[in-house]
Formats: C-alpha cells, structure tokens, sequence
C-alpha cells in the first residue's frame, strides 16, 4: 500500500521576496507531514523534492494507510494553509497537500555506491499513487479502484458524521485519472478532512478494524 503526499505549487512559493520565510514554511510542511505519516506505522517513508510517499505492509494496512493520508490532509488544510495565508504574499499560488493511494506488489532494489545505497521500489504503486496526487487538487486524495474497492463498505470511511450540516452524507466521488492505463482510469476522490469534533473517533475506530456504524 503506498501513500504519496504532493505539495502543490512549491516551486512557486516566494523566495525571491519572502526567502528565509517559505524556506522555512516548506521545512514546516514536509516535516509536518511526515510526522502525520509516523504515527501509523509506516515501514518506508522517502521524501522526494516537494513531494513524499510512504508504505504500509502488514495487518490493518489499509486502514492505516488510509488514516495517514486523512491526517496528512488535515494538516494541510488547518495549519500548513493558514501559515502561507498569513506570511506570504496574497499572490502567492495556492499550496496544500495533494494525497493518492495505489495498492499491489513491489520489489525493491537498492542501487548507488557500496555503502551508501539508496532503496529503489519497484512496480506500479509507488508510480499509480504518484499520479493520483498529481491529479489531484490541494487537500484532496484520489485513490486507485483497488484501494477503494478495500475501502467503500467501511462506514466510517464511506459516510460523513454529519457535524456540518447535521445529515450524513457519502463523503466521495468518482474522478477519471487520464494519467494511468485507460482500464484503470476510473479512481475515487475524497475532499473532506478529519472532523474537528469526532475526527478522532473515526480515525481510531478505522485503526480498530470497525466498519459499521450504529447511526446509518
């Protein structure tokens, strides 16, 4: 299972103007999110240029996968965004994280000098989840079919809370990914982040391996 984390228009973030600051704002960001990516017990996380992917193998793999992309998401949106919003010129391009998820089999190579090799994996996730996020927008995570297809009958994934508007309602939609082999085209979008009220319950229920909820 891997999980990849894109920051949208980094490149574009002010270090002309504001250098010591975005320098700083971009190191906040990609050690943010790896934090977020820490606490569900990756076994690999590499941080490539403005973007990140972690794997997950193991009992609850999807579930804890799917955790961190959430949390990743909700970092974005409620601290990450606010401090470009607040330090940065108004003009500068909207950042955010952008999250996919592929599932399958990979191998892993490790390639470069003796004694200071470096882990190549090798396969379709890792690929496939790269270009989920990249077809994403910020603070969205698209998923491959077979991810979603582990996914869609676990209620709390499924189904929102229902905190916001007070009527629960199916919290994805699908998205066609042009980018990937056109059988494979047909992938899963999810725009909403952890709820500030339950957020918690739903996240730790998912990692208890729960799927159906007394309220639906």
């Amino acid at each position: 299972m891997v999980v990849v984390a894109d920051l949208a228009n980094s490149t574009k973030l002010n270090f002309d103007k504001y250098v010591n600051t975005s320098a700083s704002i971009y190191e906040a960001a990609t050690g943010g999110a790896v934090r977020c990516l820490d606490q569900f017990g990756p076994d690999f996380v590499d941080i490539q240029g403005d973007g990140m992917f972690a794997l997950f193998h193991g009992d609850t793999r999807w579930e804890r996968a799917f955790c961190a992309a959430v949390t990743v998401k909700t970092f974005s949106r409620r601290h990450l965004v606010p401090l470009v919003e607040k330090y940065l010129d108004p003009k500068t391009p909207k950042t955010g994280f952008k999250l996919g998820m592929a599932a399958g089999i990979l191998a892993v190579k490790n390639v470069g000098v003796r004694g200071t090799n470096e882990p190549v994996w090798a396969g379709k996730p890792v690929n496939w989840a790269y270009k989920c996020a990249q077809a994403a927008k910020p603070e969205e995570l698209i998923v491959s079919e077979r991810v979603w297809n582990k996914l869609k009958d676990n209620d709390y994934v499924r189904f929102s809370c229902g905190c916001d508007s007070g009527v629960v309602t199916d919290l994805w939609d699908s998205v066609l990914v042009d980018k990937l082999p056109e059988e494979d085209w047909n992938c899963w979008r999810l725009t909403s982040s952890w709820c500030a009220n339950c957020g918690q319950e739903f996240c730790n229920s998912i990692l208890a391996g729960q799927r159906d909820r007394a309220d639906l």
